[in-house]
Parts: C-alpha cells; structure tokens; sequence
C-alpha cells in the first residue's frame, strides 16, 4: 500500500492547532475577562511559543536540505550569471536565525516577568546575538556582491605581460577579477578543486564563470596542492589569493613559502584573507578569535622572506601587498 505523502502544514498540524485555539480563547480572555490577565497570558505563551517550535523546526529542516534542490528555485536564466559556488543557506542562514533569536528574546522578555534580573540578563544577551546575526547576514551578502570583485591591484604588476598565479582560485572570483585589472595577463587558476561543499569542488563552476567572462584564452587551469606547487622556481611575475591562506591551519608558512619560491625576484603577491575583528566575529562568535590577527601575518611574512610593502581592509577583509 502506498504512504500518502504529507504537506508541510499536516506534518505540523498539531502546532498549528494550538495557535489557532489558544489565539481565539486568548481574544475572547482578553475581550470578556479583562480582569483575569493571567489566563490570556498563559495564552499567549502558548501561541508564541509553539510558534517559535515551528520555526526553529522549518529552520533545522531548511539546513539540512540539499543544496541542489534549493537552486531548483533559482530563475531559469541563471546558467547567464556568475556562480561562485556559495551555498544559499550560507548567505541566508544568518538572516533567518537572526529572526528567531530575536522573537526567542522577547518571549523570554515576557516569561521571565517573575525575575527581573533573569528576565533583563536573557533578554541583553539574546537581542546582542540576534544583532550579531544580522549584521553577519549583511557581511555574507555582501561577499556575494558582483563589485566585491575588484581588490587592491595597484602596484602589484610591474609589466604589461605578466604571467599571474591565483593560487586558490576557486570557482574563478579573483581569476575574472584579475582579468578586468589587465586583459594582457596570462593568468595560471591554480587549486585543488576538493571543496566538498562545491560541485565538482568549483572546477565545473570555474570553467563555465571563465567562458561567461570571455576570458578563456587568457587563463590555465591547473590543479595542486598550494604548499608543494608544480611550477618552476622564479616563474610567475606576480601571484594573488583570495581567502584561502585564511584556512591552511598551521600550513601557511610553506604556502607563503611556496609562493616565495615560484615569484620572480621582485615579483609581488597580494594576499586577501579574513583577519581576527569585528567583521568575522559577526557571523564566527566567539570562533572568530581562532582567526589568525595581523601580527601573526606579519611574522609569516618575515619568516617567509617576503617583504611588506602595502596592507589594508577589502571587503570586511583584510589585504596584504608583499614582495619577493
């Protein structure tokens, strides 16, 4: 016998039930027996909080859905525009839970009515996380956005011809990028292309992105590991990465190295990565002070043999221009 297939709203029934029942004996408590505020407030609780049930339900479940059947819902014509691989429930994700910690602060607000120093210490610290969340929301909206596409490339070529590394290119944000700086370039895409997260670990992505920008006579494709590269020493003329060093773990020295090695005597390397701040506490908490600070980066850079010459903030990131 076939199961019948339940919609959102039956699989839910029970939580909306309640809300509606407890929503219209709370109006009639309410209307007819003003004096007897705590049966509508019990109420009231009881719609908010299985409203919040529902919520914190319809979130889990929209995580935990493929991303696959998600861009279903995209518009037809999307194959026509860039697509960096992002995840929808990343760019969207901290919007939602910022809603629902922020009606779980105001629930809390009201049940905890017994316990004013309870009540205003759970309140202060939900409405902050909630603040929190939303401005994280606007850093990953804000990474998707098509003028985050240009970085800092002043000073970093010295010739009309060069020959560039992208070292961690991804699915080819940086690669279009370094494109639009110079179209004389002749640009080296260099990744893994193992990101478990992206399809075909973003090569599909890069290739299709490379022939939207019409720019594939231009740019090589190859595929390494960024801490034993298989280029010859002093080859490229000048090398960039965009927020991959930020998560080598305590290989970043050999990268920096690795990097040193294949530039050119006086070739430069433009490194953008995400720094410990406000910008990645927003969407990381407490996990952002495991992010490597400047200082740290400064210290790499020395020991790697490579000079400083610029640094700055990009895109609720930070850059570094050093020099071989």
């Amino acid at each position: 016998m076939k199961a019948e297939s339940k919609t959102w709203f039956a699989s839910h029934s029970h939580s909306w039930i309640v809300i509606v029942a407890a929503s219209i004996l709370a109006i009639i408590l309410i209307n007819w027996l003003p004096t007897e505020k705590v049966f509508s407030s019990i109420l009231i609780g009881l719609i908010v909080s299985h409203l919040l049930i529902l919520l914190t339900a319809s979130f889990a479940g929209w995580l935990l859905l493929p991303e696959k059947f998600l861009k279903k819902f995209k518009k037809k014509d999307s194959e026509k525009i860039y697509d960096f691989g992002w995840s929808t429930k990343w760019i969207n994700g901290f919007g939602f839970a910022s809603f629902i910690v922020f009606l779980l602060a105001f629930y809390s607000f009201f049940a905890l009515s017994g316990s004013l120093v309870l009540q205003m210490i759970t309140f202060t610290i939900l409405l902050l996380l909630a603040i929190n969340l939303f401005i994280g929301n606007i850093v990953a909206k804000t990474s998707k956005s098509k003028f985050n596409l240009v970085l800092p490339y002043v000073n970093l070529f010295k010739e009309g011809k060069d020959k560039v590394l992208d070292a961690g290119c991804g699915s080819g944000r940086t690669t279009i990028s370094l494109s639009k700086a110079n179209p004389n370039l002749q640009i080296v895409a260099f990744d893994r292309f193992d990101a478990s997260y992206i399809e075909n670990g973003g090569k599909s992505l890069l290739e299709n992105n490379i022939k939207l920008a019409g720019i594939s006579s231009q740019i090589t494709i190859e595929k390494g590991d960024i801490t034993a590269m298989p280029f010859p020493e002093n080859y490229f003329d000048a090398a960039v990465s965009s927020y991959v060093f930020d998560h080598l773990g305590n290989n970043k020295l050999k990268a920096l190295q690795e990097i040193w090695r294949v530039l050119k005597p006086g070739g430069r390397f433009l490194l953008v990565i995400m720094v410990r701040g406000y910008s990645t506490f927003a969407f990381a908490n407490i996990l952002g002070l495991i992010i490597a600070p400047r200082k740290l980066w400064r210290n790499l850079f020395n020991q790697s043999g490579l000079k400083l010459v610029d640094e700055g903030n990009i895109n609720f990131g930070a850059y570094f221009l050093v020099e071989k």
